[in-house]
């Protein structure tokens, strides 16, 4: 938002108005007209800035057609989003992979790489900066194009602090101020989130119905988190800890409890290996071998293989229980699952043929289209949006 009185900030309120309206339109063009219209502003105060944001490379005029020279009448002159007038980049930071990716205003990723995941936080910001400086070389030293940047982290990220807690796969965060860290090395800024909750955000962009308005994406893989969209906003909670689903203990009450257990410790992909081994050194049947993958076992158990079934089943009923509870707390009208787990349907199948067992009325249960790509795509898409609070000061205001 900006900020202040007179003229100067007058101007660059009434740039962003027109800005957004260019943000909103994309990729198709819209006339000063339109523009008018939308924003309530005088034809002049719009025709002054789109010729301010033409001359700043923002925006270009669009040529008429040719069939609209025969027209009568003064045609409308469109003018459109310049898509590469500004860049940004999104990043994955997960437990055993990295994505980052520089994309467009558009939202298109121009160019992309997928890193494993060192073992320490210090060393994952490092890798970022070092992909990130990269990719803006391959697409021609872009370097002075970057304009915003987001990171998604596998814990809950304490804004106050500049600090992420609750990161069990990925250590290191402690002593890190990651925001700052990245701001300083990239030099612009950069917005920390929860990984699942910008999967959510990706989601709910992904989703075309009145679904999107209050759902929860459900991330299983190496960890287990759950991002929460109320009334069609993104949920963080008091203390930005809300979807920390993983930690639910699920070993029951009493006193005579030999240990903690959580959903993570039965739900999650490690989890499901070990359930796997242990089935496999039980005795039940299985035509994988012991220490398989998940996907392997994921597949053998969509045909019935019988250790595999035994490994999923378990996970499956852990998974109901737990979005149970989250039905009685939050009654979301869809459940959509993600990660290497979540989102494939014979996970998903699984826990939905045990949660009729617990509730009544069921929401619906789908695997996520946007795969292990989710939370990558919503900070390409945080990235971006933080872009419109900045954008025009930094062209207008020079």
């Amino acid at each position: 938002m900006i900020d202040g009185s007179g003229s100067w900030a007058l101007r660059l309120r009434n740039g962003q108005a027109v800005f957004d309206e260019f943000m909103q339109a994309a990729p198709f063009p819209i006339s000063r007209a339109t523009l008018a219209r939308r924003t309530g502003l005088s034809k002049p105060t719009v025709s002054a800035l789109v010729s301010d944001l033409e001359d700043a490379g923002v925006v270009s005029l669009i040529p008429p057609p040719e069939t609209s020279q025969n027209r009568i009448g003064r045609p409308a002159t469109p003018y459109a989003l310049v898509p590469d007038a500004a860049l940004v980049v999104g990043v994955d930071m997960g437990a055993t992979k990295i994505i980052v990716g520089v994309a467009d205003l558009l939202g298109r990723v121009l160019a992309e790489e997928r890193i494993e995941t060192a073992s320490h936080a210090g060393a994952a910001v490092d890798t970022v900066v070092a992909a990130t400086t990269r990719l803006l070389e391959t697409l021609g030293g872009k370097a002075d194009l970057l304009e915003s940047g987001c990171v998604g982290v596998p814990g809950v990220y304490r804004p106050r602090l500049d600090r992420v807690e609750m990161s069990p796969n990925l250590s290191g965060f402690a002593d890190l101020p990651i925001r700052a860290a990245l701001s300083e090395r990239l030099g612009v800024p950069v917005t920390i989130e929860n990984d699942v909750n910008l999967a959510a955000v990706a989601e709910a962009e992904a989703m075309d119905d009145l679904g999107g308005l209050d759902f929860v994406a459900i991330s299983v893989g190496t960890g287990i988190g759950a991002g929460l969209v109320m009334d069609g906003k993104l949920y963080r909670g008091g203390h930005g800890a809300a979807g920390e689903l993983g930690s639910i203990d699920i070993s029951g009450a009493g006193d005579n409890r030999a240990q903690r257990l959580t959903l993570e410790d039965v739900a999650s992909a490690p989890a499901i290996r070990r359930r796997f081994r242990q089935a496999v050194d039980n005795g039940l049947t299985s035509r994988l071998e012991r220490d398989a993958e998940v996907s392997e076992i994921l597949l053998a158990a969509s045909s019935g293989d019988e250790a595999a079934s035994e490994a999923i089943g378990i996970a499956a009923e852990a998974m109901a229980s737990a979005v149970a509870w989250l039905c009685w707390f939050g009654d979301p009208a869809r459940i959509v699952f993600g990660g290497g787990v979540g989102s494939n349907p014979t996970f998903v199948d699984a826990v939905r043929s045990r949660l009729d067992r617990y509730l009544d009325v069921t929401p619906e249960l789908v695997a996520s289209a946007l795969g292990n790509r989710a939370a990558f795509m919503g900070a390409i898409s945080t990235a971006r949006a933080s872009v419109r609070t900045t954008f025009v000061r930094g062209r207008l205001g020079r």
